[in-house]
């Protein structure tokens, strides 16, 4: 596991891809979008925002969660002067306010009647420990919580749209052994020691758990670690980490690469039958070895669950 997190760790100051990998391209056959609704987090920036106009200029129709009214209606302004191709809608959301959540999956239920897609792209990495109104560390509620309370308030209707995807953003959590359900347990807040990469996993867990689930229904869900993508993720960085996320941001794979890879596993019929996935970058990978373990998926559930019951 050392050399594992050593390796993963000096990749990061290695050039990476700048283009997308023609090998993995997207079948001209699948990128007709026309008449899909598409549910997306984190559309505003980065390869999110990329991944955003690539499923507009397809023809979706593709709702965006953003918590800055004016911030998203300005990305909505700039992709449709692209061109005429699908649509695009606002619905504010702050994934780090539960109630916020609930009440933007009311509205996207009341409004649509179904969603093709949902891609829960949106993260943070905050190096600090910071609290929300609801008293969850930021890091877990944005990372986690509030895309696991999206998921299963949208879910029926999901169902409902079949054949149908959910796809779920992760990072690459070798750098962690496993989660101490005991830690998070005896602290409500889910201030844990590693409060990024443990919300990280918990997302790959609930990939998992929720692809048996909904296994032989029609809906597939997989998780995607899209490589180190340039973006504003460790924008919260201070001091001489503040120059190391330069550095590494020199080295990292341009927004378009990210984008492809979540677009990829949105809609290309390569994925079609395919659940329960973990795609780091371009290929399936073999899960982290916690997320294999039923009880301990079972666990989270329940911890989540009751954390989440006065918004479920």
């Amino acid at each position: 596991m050392a050399n594992s997190k050593l390796g993963i760790l000096l990749n990061l100051f290695l050039p990476q891809r700048r283009k997308p990998n023609p090998q993995y391209a997207i079948p001209e056959k699948d990128k007709n979008l026309k008449g899909k609704t598409i549910v997306f987090t984190g559309g505003t920036d980065g390869m999110g925002r990329v991944a955003v106009e690539m499923l507009y200029v397809m023809g979706a129709h593709v709702v965006i969660l953003g918590r800055n009214k004016t911030k998203t209606e300005n990305v909505i302004s700039d992709i449709i002067t692209t061109g005429d191709s699908g649509s695009l809608s606002l619905q504010i959301c702050d994934l780090a306010s539960m109630e916020s959540v609930k009440k933007c999956a009311e509205r996207i239920l009341a409004e649509y009647s179904k969603i093709d897609i949902l891609i829960n792209n949106a993260g943070i990495n905050m190096t600090k420990p910071t609290f929300t109104s609801d008293g969850f560390e930021t890091n877990w509620a944005i990372n986690y919580l509030g895309a696991y309370l999206l998921t299963n308030l949208l879910l029926p209707r999901i169902q409902q749209s079949s054949p149908s995807r959910i796809v779920n953003l992760t990072t690459n959590t070798a750098f962690i052994d496993q989660i101490d359900f005991d830690d998070i347990e005896s602290k409500p807040n889910f201030n844990t020691g590693d409060t990024y990469t443990q919300a990280k996993l918990s997302m790959n867990m609930f990939s998992i758990d929720l692809a048996k689930k909904l296994e032989g229904k029609g809906v597939t869900v997989n998780y995607l670690y899209p490589g180190y993508i340039k973006s504003n993720l460790l924008s919260n960085l201070e001091g001489t980490e503040k120059m190391m996320q330069f550095f590494m941001n020199v080295m990292a794979s341009p927004t378009e690469v990210g984008a492809d890879r979540i677009v990829r596993l949105a809609i290309s019929s390569e994925y079609k039958d395919k659940t329960g996935a973990y795609v780091s970058e371009d290929k399936i990978k073999p899960p982290h070895k916690e997320a294999l373990i039923e009880s301990k998926r079972n666990h989270l559930k329940k911890i989540s669950d009751n954390a989440l019951k006065q918004w479920l």
